[in-house]
């Protein structure tokens, strides 16, 4: 990637892809059951399976088949790809750093491929590697993540964190004392506004600092970022 361009890394799943109703839309007609917010998740819907007396299902018995049938039925965020090209025209560029299992991974590679041609080249999986590990090596200006687990992960490293809030991961709200660390967007228009405002910043530093705006620099830039501001 060129030196000058000003990284974004993104989670696939609940940022780009949103599973939510296709995993209730196929949970109900495989399985005969309704789930609720917190049953789209492994340990939640584990455990409605035992409950209702099918221990022979497991979430890999939804996940599996909808993947390799159905990925192409998640949906995109509102205004998702507008705002991504929105951004590429100001010089940002797009990666994905995923922690799907090696499954699931191609079914991600194949819808990025139809759903957001011309605007994501890259898509890394982690391979139960922390994601501080690509991080470190692609060097983003930002991560946008729906797992604050996954979030609070990076809070060492040098880069901008922003918590994408979906309805479905009930319980997991950023503290007070992280606010400053970790910000939170429910939109795709509420991100490029945040977005922007890091850009902007940076390169308000960088002209301040007469540091050169590129991924070389961004441990410094981040350093020099949070010194002032």
């Amino acid at each position: 990637m060129a030196e000058n361009y000003f990284i974004i890394s993104f989670d696939f799943d609940g940022v780009l892809a949103h599973g939510l109703n296709v995993k209730r839309k196929y949970a109900k007609k495989w399985f005969g059951v309704d789930l609720e917010l917190h049953q789209t998740k492994k340990e939640g819907f584990n455990q409605l399976m035992t409950s209702t007396g099918k221990s022979d299902v497991n979430y890999r018995s939804l996940m599996d088949p909808l993947n390799e049938q159905h990925i192409m039925e998640y949906e995109l965020p509102k205004n998702c790809v507008q705002v991504l090209s929105r951004l590429y025209t100001k010089n940002c560029r797009f990666v994905i750093i995923t922690s799907r299992n090696n499954h699931d991974y191609p079914y991600a590679v194949a819808f990025v491929k139809e759903k957001f041609a011309g605007l994501i080249k890259y898509i890394h999986n982690t391979s139960n590697e922390p994601k501080g590990r690509f991080v470190g090596k692609l060097k983003p200006r930002i991560h946008i993540d729906d797992d604050l687990s996954k979030l609070r992960e990076l809070k060492e490293y040098p880069i901008e964190l922003i918590y994408y809030r979906q309805p479905e991961n009930t319980g997991q709200d950023i503290s007070v004392h992280e606010k400053n660390r970790i910000l939170e967007a429910n939109s795709f228009q509420e991100a490029e506004i945040i977005i922007e405002q890091i850009r902007k910043t940076h390169e308000r530093v960088c002209q301040q600092e007469q540091i050169e705006n590129t991924w070389r620099n961004v441990a410094l830039i981040f350093d020099k970022t949070r010194a002032i501001f």
